[in-house]
């Protein structure tokens, strides 16, 4: 099956069919309530540096697709909505032009976005295959993107039927390219998250996207797609490290910059992601359904929404800015709680700082 096709397939299952993870482990932290915010709300700056540009709040539309007339349609929508409110946008994998340059066009939105940060996206199985630092410049430089995402899909690869496995020497290749590369460079996992261990080995990078579990599951979406072993990619359906719990442990492990990512799906989860530790979130399902009708009103609607939620969690926590967040009490309870204490992390921390 051609990249292409297989794109247009995940698009479709992902609006018609189940793909979430059974449990959102960010429904598992709560904030200390502040009865005296002594903040004026209209006075409270969101906006943050991140990669060197500015964002109006900390988030990013996630990557999705490309290499598809309609990843077209949805990617050109998308980044109309992510210029008009001034946040971050990513982009699906560039195999697919990559393979076929003739599909460039389909990531090609910086016309519609010319200020926004836009990130680029190979997986390393292309690199471990044979991709260089010249395929990674081709993605970056011909859509005019200002970094790349290297996507670690080993969960996704093992769930498809036509899964690609190659991940051996991915760290040493990884190094290669970050010290050849011009531009930022990140890890991004596609819905397992990222833990304290490998974390310690990609602090040479200049972030993570910790996309981790209790968003969209990538084995669910291949369940949809298998046609043998289905009840074994069924059974990695919830498989993953919760997403509070590895932008934790990417705190920990000394990584500089964190993207949240994997069930944030509320500004309240946006504030609680950066409390944690992570400089900006990403959110990619709720958004695709009106990218997909091309209706970037209703993209903006959602993305303002999630700003004032955000902004209203900085004013029930008596934050001027995001930066306060990282020094306010948090609370864990049913899974993560459980989860955290086994991975020995420091609930006095979070709890009293």
């Amino acid at each position: 099956m051609t990249t292409e096709r297989r794109k247009f397939e995940h698009i479709k299952i992902c609006l018609e069919e189940d793909v979430q993870s059974k449990h959102n482990y960010l429904e598992d932290i709560s904030f200390l309530h502040s009865a005296l915010p002594e903040v004026n709300f209209d006075d409270i700056e969101t906006e943050v540096k991140i990669f060197g540009k500015r964002l109006s709040f900390p988030l990013f539309i996630s990557a999705m697709t490309g290499g598809t007339e309609e990843a077209l349609k949805i990617n050109k929508a998308i980044a109309k909505a992510c210029q008009k409110t001034e946040i971050g946008m990513g982009l699906g994998s560039q195999r697919a032009m990559i393979e076929d340059p003739s599909l460039t066009h389909t990531y090609d939105i910086r016309k519609y976005a010319k200020d926004i940060l836009l990130i680029g996206n190979i997986g390393l199985p292309q690199f471990v295959k044979g991709y260089t630092e010249k395929e990674a410049m081709f993605a970056v430089n011909e859509i005019k993107a200002d970094m790349l995402a290297v996507h670690l899909n080993s969960l996704q690869e093992v769930s498809q039927p036509e899964g690609d496995l190659s991940f051996k020497n991915g760290l040493s290749i990884l190094k290669k390219l970050k010290e050849k590369l011009p531009f930022p460079l990140i890890a991004k996992e596609t819905g397992a998250g990222i833990s304290r261990e490998v974390a310690e080995h990609l602090t040479f990078l200049d972030g993570v996207d910790v996309a981790g579990l209790g968003g969209t599951s990538w084995s669910a979406v291949e369940y949809y797609r298998a046609n043998q072993h289905k009840e074994t990619v069924k059974r990695l359906w919830n498989w993953g490290i919760p997403t509070p719990l590895s932008i934790a442990e990417c705190k920990v492990a000394g990584i500089r910059t964190i993207i949240g990512s994997g069930g944030v799906r509320t500004g309240f989860d946006i504030a609680k992601c950066i409390a944690l530790g992570a400089s900006a979130c990403g959110i990619a399902l709720p958004f695709l359904k009106p990218a997909v009708e091309e209706n970037v009103d209703a993209l903006v609607e959602k993305i303002e929404t999630l700003k004032r939620e955000f902004k209203i969690a900085m004013f029930l926590n008596s934050c001027q800015n995001p930066i306060d967040l990282k020094t306010r009490p948090l609370f864990f309870t049913g899974e993560l709680s459980k989860l955290m204490e086994q991975r020995e992390m420091d609930f006095h921390y979070f709890n009293y700082r």
